[in-house]
Formats: C-alpha cells, sequence, structure tokens
C-alpha cells in the first residue's frame, strides 16, 4: 500500500469545545485558534451563559484571549428551567445564540443548573423549531440504578425519543456520541446528527480503569467504553457519513483537579493535537478521502453555515507533543502529550 505523504483539507471547524474561564481560559484558547474557522464553545461556566448579556461578556472575554486572531466563536444558550423566553427567542433570531444545550442535571462538569424534568424545557424547545435553531445535547442519563456505561443508551430511550417525537422538525445533535447504540440512534433518525471525539475512537475503559485508580487524564464524560463502541465510532465517522461530524469535546482541567480517582473533574484536552489524531484515525481505517468531509464540510451543512474556503495542509512526519501546556498559575495535561505522533499540520492558508 502506498504512503501518503501530504493531504490538504479545507479548514475545519470545532463543532464542541471549552474554553472555560479566566486564566484557563487565557492558556488555551490559542490551541483550538491553531487550525480551526469556528469553534462552538460551550456555556457551563461556573455562572452558566442563559442570557444575551452573559453571552456578549462571554464573546468579549474569548476575543481578548485571543487578540488577533479572526476564530469565529458560536455559543448555545445553557438550558434551564427559568429562562426567559423572550431574551432567548431575541438571542436567537440575532445570532447571540447558535442554538441551545440541554445538560441533563448533575451529569458532568457545571451541570448542577441542567434539567431533571425536560418537559420543562418544551417551550424553549418549541422556540428553537420555530427559529429553525439547533438543540445540542449531552445525552446521559443518571439514575442509582444505572450503570456509568450504559447512561446514553437511557438518555435517549427515555427522554430523547421523547423529544424527536413531540419535536419532529427540530434539529439535534447528539453530542460526543460515544457508543455503538448512541451513533446507530443517530444514523437512523431524521433531523439528528452527532458530534464524534477523538478520544472515542481511541480509548476503551481498559484506558480509564486500573484497580482501585483511574487514569483522570483518560477521563471523561461520557466516559470511553467497549471495543465494539470504538470501533463502530470508527466505522461511522470514516466512512463518509454525512450525519457525522468533528466535535473534539476538548475539556481542559488545572492537573490539581485531575486526581488518580472518581474525585477527578471530568475532561480530556485534546486542542494542541486534535486534527492531527483524526486524520492519524482516518489513516488507519484507510479513509483519508473522507477526512475532509467529516473534519470541514458535514458540520457547517448541518448548521446551515457556509464550509470554509481556506485549507490546511497536514503532512506524514513524526513529532512528539509537549507533555502540558502551562502558564504562571495552571498547568494541563495534553491528550497524548509526552506521544510521538505522525501527521502534524504545516500550512495554513487562512
Amino acid at each position: 500500500m502506498k504512503t501518503i505523504k501530504s493531504i490538504d483539507i479545507i479548514q475545519p471547524d470545532d463543532w464542541h469545545t471549552h474554553f472555560r474561564e479566566g486564566d484557563l481560559l487565557n492558556l488555551i484558547s490559542k490551541f483550538s485558534a491553531r487550525v480551526n474557522n469556528r469553534c462552538l464553545v460551550m456555556p457551563n461556566l461556573n455562572t452558566p451563559i442563559t442570557t444575551s448579556k452573559l453571552a456578549k461578556k462571554y464573546l468579549k472575554d474569548i476575543k481578548n484571549s485571543l487578540q488577533n486572531s479572526r476564530l469565529s466563536i458560536l455559543i448555545p444558550c445553557y438550558l434551564t428551567n427559568n429562562l426567559d423566553l423572550v431574551d432567548f427567542e431575541k438571542s436567537l433570531i440575532d445570532n447571540v445564540f447558535i442554538g441551545a444545550k440541554l445538560y441533563p442535571s448533575n451529569v458532568t462538569t457545571n451541570s448542577s443548573f441542567g434539567i431533571s424534568n425536560i418537559e420543562e424545557i418544551f417551550p424553549a424547545l418549541e422556540i428553537l423549531q420555530k427559529t429553525n435553531k439547533h438543540l445540542l445535547i449531552h445525552g446521559e442519563k443518571i439514575r442509582e440504578n444505572i450503570d456509568i456505561f450504559d447512561r446514553e443508551k437511557y438518555f435517549i430511550d427515555e427522554e430523547l425519543s421523547i423529544i424527536r417525537r413531540k419535536f419532529p422538525d427540530l434539529k439535534i445533535v447528539l453530542e460526543h456520541v460515544s457508543s455503538k447504540y448512541g451513533a446507530d440512534f443517530v444514523s437512523q433518525n431524521k433531523n439528528i446528527a452527532g458530534t464524534i471525539t477523538p478520544q472515542h475512537m481511541l480509548l476503551t475503559k481498559k484506558d480509564v480503569f486500573f484497580d482501585d485508580q483511574i487514569n483522570p487524564h483518560h477521563y471523561c464524560m461520557p466516559i470511553v467504553k467497549d471495543e465494539k463502541d470504538l470501533i463502530a465510532l470508527r466505522n461511522y465517522a470514516c466512512s463518509g457519513n454525512n450525519k457525522f461530524f468533528l466535535g473534539t469535546d476538548s475539556a481542559p482541567h488545572d492537573i490539581i483537579d485531575k486526581p488518580p480517582n472518581l474525585k477527578s473533574k471530568p475532561g480530556i484536552f485534546s486542542a494542541p493535537c486534535s486534527i492531527e489524531l483524526y486524520t492519524e484515525i482516518f489513516d488507519q481505517e484507510n479513509s483519508l478521502e473522507n477526512l475532509e468531509s467529516f473534519s470541514s464540510i458535514n458540520g457547517p451543512n448541518f448548521y446551515n453555515l457556509p464550509v470554509n474556503k481556506s485549507k490546511i495542509r497536514l503532512i506524514n512526519q513524526k513529532w512528539t507533543l509537549e507533555e502540558c501546556s502551562q502558564s504562571q498559575n495552571i498547568k494541563v495535561k495534553n491528550f497524548y502529550g509526552g506521544n510521538e505522533l505522525n501527521w502534524k499540520v504545516v500550512n495554513l492558508n487562512k
């Protein structure tokens, strides 16, 4: 088989990433800006982004952290059961919000403000459907009798299926799809798409759990699962199926918040090497011809936005990623940090 030495693709977008706030924002935002034209930035801050005023302030903070970058920032509204629906609808129409994000209560970082009864947000979902905006979902259901590895399935069966029937024309993104069950659901249902992270195509639960400890830098929500799930996600991503696209869920935490146990904050920081890891995965699956669709075309098409015009080039060249990203006050472990990667971005024609 002939080795491909380089590949040019349309500049990608990241349809699910976390920029955090404060010192952490100032440290990590540049990594997403290095290759992407657009980033859809999650609203689960310490004070969740629930109003146009908070969204505009956060956008200003991000722009200040990026200085002269031309990165385009998209923000969804954090859904709660007491939204100001007038402000919400106006913000959607004015493109302050690209859509809205559903966090079930207590499933991940800063989700205590999330939803425990989906009927409470039906008025907001009606507005989304009417304005042709998107519902973004962290698809996990937490209950005492639900295993951590089954949370996505239960959410789909008990929550998402209801939303799908109640709002058939609502465009939905099941973010960071983590299971074969979830990917099959996306593939088989109308008006729904899914983002897939690099970690869910590279790791299984064997890479996280070790006796009484965990590898905190492989610990994320939704948790990585079995090999059959990893294989299914690779197959869907690399097949050219237009219902799946790039969303890293790059989610940094200071290393002090990542002890080797379940008190660790969930999140994997992949922004320093995300497009390189996706390229490696597609190369392993002999599907480099489908990388551009996944990384650069399917996402904007689903969000009714133009495909980027500029290109980037990656070459097949070994390099070693630094172990951590750090500033004076913060240190974050890079996903694959300290390891050798096989693809490298060498040209950005922005």
